[in-house]
């Protein structure tokens, strides 16, 4: 069982990482091609309706399935939060000992739970289609192409809903996270070659999105299909007695939502539309990056909770430190080459587009360092989930929301986008202070200190490395993509090599990690 373990995660790694290659690749040439075909006001209203359709993950509940939230305009799902834990907590014992019946137990009542949850959503969308052209003030389009605008963005999360979070979830917490990534790959490619073929026979962003979203609402079927295939599983009891700690999940599930999806929010009604679609642009290169990432911890809190479940704690150390390293190696190479090269990339992206500002090397920073540290705090955050402790931890994510809702409310009006990135840097840098402490001193028995210490190490190096970055290459004229691949080939050499060296020594030295934490 541990062989199969180990091959699905080698699998799940290597498939997220060719799907989020190919879905940044996709991403990036069809939110070039709707700059371009339709501008910045309109890719923005784009934007910004995602974003406020995405608030009815509020009623999943933190209870709902493993999908990740969908930026829908570039096709990139990102990494997945507190949405979803509380099930697929309780899927890792019964799966572990092939309990079948409980495992349709738990099944049985994310599906009867997301039915009234897609009712909810097709009330929610058609009020949002009658109210959001006045919300925020949209002078481009009129009140009815905005109507049917939100009910065709709106068309895949229906989808998602009516099947697709249920079986996702079973999917995620059986460790077998290819089958989305596989299904992912070839729904980006299909989706960037629609998108680009509409736009060239100049046909209107209306039926461009529909297309898009048909794309993606196939993606619930097929993962019926594999479950149906896959899971022979029985009929259950009540669901309504399998999901214990729901409340805890509702707030740590809202606390999270209101983290991750307040910007947008705040942009649209305190600034314009014009400054999401630059949002929305340094957000794709950023959340591409912490995907990347992400793909790297694929698995990762499956084994952790399946460590967890056996009682096998050296083993649970050694897995965590070889993640740990791994991750935060990743991030440091990566996000510090993104700070050197996302001002300089952006700079040629948007050439020809001149309705916004995007230079903002500022805003690029910060929001790169929220982003970093989220990364670097991935596998402490993966521990509580795995061990089933929401309401222990309850207060990191509270505090979290907390302080990026209030910070970001308060300096919006100071300058907008550096504002909301401050806010969830700050908010970001007290969760992974707290999941850290009460990981080390509750799950790993580690001390706080040799934890803090590294952690404080790697995000002090990752903010001097990419501060260094782009300041290094403020006077260099890169004027067309070849200059700027030949830039980021010499800075990934530059970072990735002692890194990967030390990532490398780091890792054989894992085994012996076990030994001196207790001490």
């Amino acid at each position: 069982m541990v062989d199969a373990r180990d091959d699905r995660a080698r699998r799940n790694i290597a498939t997220a990482l060719c799907n989020q290659l190919i879905t940044t690749a996709c991403g990036i040439v069809t939110l070039r091609v709707l700059l371009a075909s339709f501008g910045s006001e309109a890719y923005g209203i784009c934007a910004s309706i995602t974003q406020f359709l995405s608030y009815i993950m509020l009623l999943e509940s933190g209870i709902g399935g493993g999908a990740r939230t969908a930026l829908a305009e570039a096709g990139i799902e990102l990494y997945p939060g507190v949405s979803g834990s509380v099930a697929r907590a309780k899927l890792y014992v019964p799966l572990a000992q092939h309990d079948m019946c409980e495992v349709s137990a738990v099944y049985n009542a994310i599906r009867r739970f997301f039915y009234y949850v897609a009712a909810a959503f097709v009330a929610y969308s058609v009020l949002l289609g009658l109210t959001y052209h006045d919300l925020a003030g949209v002078t481009l389009y009129s009140g009815p192409y905005i109507f049917a605008l939100v009910l065709t963005i709106g068309l895949s999360t229906l989808a998602k809903y009516m099947g697709g979070l249920a079986n996702l979830t079973l999917i995620v917490a059986d460790q077998r996270q290819y089958v989305n990534n596989c299904i992912m790959i070839a729904a980006a490619i299909v989706n960037a070659a629609a998108v680009v073929l509409l736009t060239q026979l100049k046909t209107q962003l209306l039926w461009v999105k529909l297309g898009s979203s048909l794309i993606f609402a196939v993606r619930p079927l097929l993962y019926r299909l594999y479950v149906k295939k896959h899971y022979p599983l029985p009929k259950a009891g009540k669901a309504s007695a399998v999901l214990d700690q729901k409340w805890t999940g509702i707030g740590q599930h809202i606390a999270y939502f209101l983290h991750m999806n307040t910007d947008i929010v705040l942009l649209t009604l305190f600034a314009d539309v014009n400054l999401v679609a630059v949002y929305a642009v340094y957000n794709l290169v950023i959340s591409s990056m912490r995907a990347i990432v992400g793909s790297l911890s694929s698995g990762m809190e499956a084994k952790f909770g399946e460590l967890i479940a056996k009682g096998r704690l050296d083993r649970l150390r050694h897995a965590f430190w070889r993640y740990q390293t791994l991750i935060v190696s990743a991030t440091v190479v990566l996000f510090s080459c993104m700070g050197t090269l996302i001002v300089p990339f952006v700079r040629l992206y948007t050439k020809g587009i001149t309705d916004a500002d995007y230079m903002q090397p500022a805003f690029a920073l910060i929001l790169l360092m929220a982003e970093g540290v989220n990364c670097m705090m991935l596998p402490y955050s993966s521990l509580p989930a795995a061990a089933n402790r929401f309401r222990q931890t309850r207060w990191g994510a509270y505090g979290e929301a907390a302080i990026n809702v209030i910070l970001s409310c308060a300096l919006i009006h100071w300058r907008p986008l550096i504002g909301v990135a401050l806010g969830t840097l700050s908010a970001t840098v007290f969760r992974s202070v707290y999941y850290m402490a009460y990981s080390g001193r509750h799950i790993l028995h580690i001390p706080l200190s040799k934890l803090l210490v590294r952690f404080a190490a790697a995000a002090a190096l990752l903010g001097v490395l990419a501060a260094a970055g782009c300041r290094l290459l403020q006077g260099i004229a890169i004027d067309n993509y070849f200059q700027w691949v030949l830039w980021g080939l010499a800075t990934l050499s530059a970072v990735g090599a002692p890194t990967a060296f030390y990532c490398w020594k780091r890792l054989r030295e894992a085994k012996y990690e076990t030994d001196s934490d207790r001490k």
